[in-house]
C-alpha cells in the first residue's frame, strides 16, 4: 500500500478524478437549518457514450449558465440515476465523464428553478443480486454492501455538482455523520426550497431497509417530499414495445396499465405500482445522450412518459 493507503494500481484513477472533479469544494455558509447537521430479465440495450469536454481546472468552481429556452414544467422532481449508467469501461468503476455530464445538466436545471432530488444506484461498484445468484451470499448482507456502494456514488456526484457552483446535500437513513446528513423529510424540503440539490443515497441508505431497490426508494421519497415526477435515467432510450417486431421501438407516452401489457422497462415493478397508486408520472430516458437530463428535469419530451392519461405514440 502507498499514496496514503490507496493501492498503486488504483492511484491513476483517483488522480484522474481529482483533476476532473477536484478535491476542494466551495465553502458552505451554515444557515439556521444547517446547524447541528453533518454534512432483470432483459439485457439493457447499450447506447453510445458521449465525451464531455470542460475547460475547468481542478479546484475551480464552474458556474453553468442555463439555456434561455428552458421553461420548467415541474417545480420539484426526483431523478433516479442507474448505477449501470455510471459504469466506466472497466468493471467496478465509475466513468468521470458521465458524472460530469450529470452534474452539468443538473446544475443547469437547478439554475432555472427546478428543485432536484436524486437517488443513485450502486450496481457499477457492487450488484447484490449477482453475488446472491453466484455465491449464495445472504440477500440482506449483499444488499447492505450494495447500500454502501450507493453512498460512494452519491458523495462523488455531490462533489461534481458542487464544482458547478450548486450547493448539494447527501442524506441517508443510516448513520454516516462523517459523510452525510441523517435523513429528515422537513430538512430535505427546506434544502430544495433554498435551491440546493439533495441526494438520497440509494438502496437501503435512503429508505432504511436494504431489501428495497433504489427505484422503490425514489418512488417513496418522491411522495414524501411532494415531488411532481420521478425521472429514471438509465442506459436505454425509454420503454420498449415487447409486441413490436422492431426491437428498437419505444413509446413516447403510455399509461401504467398499458405498460403492463405492451411495454418492457428497466424500472422496478414495485416502484411503478407505487407511482401509479399515488398518481406520480414517471419518465424513463437515456441519460447518456447530452441534453436529455436537463430536458427531462424541465419536463420536455424525452424518452417515455408513463402516467394515467398516456396515449400510445
Amino acid at each position: 500500500m502507498n499514496n496514503g493507503g490507496i493501492s498503486g494500481s488504483h492511484w491513476p484513477w483517483f488522480k484522474k478524478m481529482e483533476q476532473i472533479v477536484g478535491n476542494n469544494l466551495p465553502i458552505k455558509v451554515a444557515s439556521d437549518d444547517d446547524k447541528g447537521a453533518s454534512s432483470s430479465g432483459n439485457t439493457p440495450r447499450q447506447s453510445k457514450r458521449y465525451a464531455l469536454t470542460t475547460g475547468s481546472s481542478a479546484g475551480q468552481i464552474v458556474h453553468v449558465k442555463p439555456k434561455a429556452t428552458m421553461n420548467p414544467r415541474w417545480r420539484r422532481v426526483v431523478l433516479k440515476i442507474s448505477g449501470a449508467a455510471l459504469a466506466g469501461a472497466a468493471p467496478n468503476n465509475i466513468d468521470p465523464k458521465v458524472v460530469m455530464l450529470i452534474a452539468r445538466e443538473v446544475a443547469m436545471a437547478a439554475r432555472v428553478g427546478v428543485q432536484v432530488a436524486i437517488v443513485v444506484g450502486g450496481s457499477n461498484f457492487f450488484c447484490g443480486d449477482t453475488w446472491v445468484n453466484t455465491t449464495g451470499l445472504d440477500r440482506t448482507t449483499a444488499y447492505q454492501i450494495g447500500m454502501m456502494a450507493t453512498v460512494m456514488n452519491s458523495v462523488l456526484l455531490q462533489s461534481a455538482i458542487e464544482k458547478m457552483g450548486v450547493q448539494t446535500r447527501v442524506q441517508t437513513a443510516v448513520s454516516m455523520h462523517e459523510v452525510a446528513e441523517p435523513y429528515n423529510r422537513q430538512r430535505a424540503i427546506r434544502h430544495l426550497e433554498k435551491g440546493r440539490v439533495v441526494i438520497f443515497a440509494g438502496i437501503g441508505a435512503s429508505t432504511g431497509n436494504p431489501l428495497f431497490s433504489t427505484d422503490t426508494a425514489a418512488a417513496f421519497r418522491s411522495l414524501e417530499i411532494h415531488a411532481e415526477a420521478v425521472l429514471k435515467g438509465t442506459n436505454v432510450d425509454g420503454v420498449y414495445d415487447c409486441t413490436s417486431q422492431d426491437n428498437n421501438f419505444t413509446f413516447e407516452h403510455i399509461t401504467f396499465r398499458e405498460l403492463v401489457a405492451r411495454g418492457a422497462t428497466s424500472m422496478d415493478a414495485m416502484a411503478l405500482t407505487y407511482c401509479e397508486d399515488n398518481r406520480i408520472p414517471v419518465v424513463v430516458f437515456n441519460l447518456l445522450e447530452p441534453g436529455n437530463i436537463s430536458k427531462a428535469l424541465c419536463g420536455e419530451q424525452v424518452g417515455t412518459l408513463i402516467d394515467h392519461t398516456g396515449r400510445i405514440s
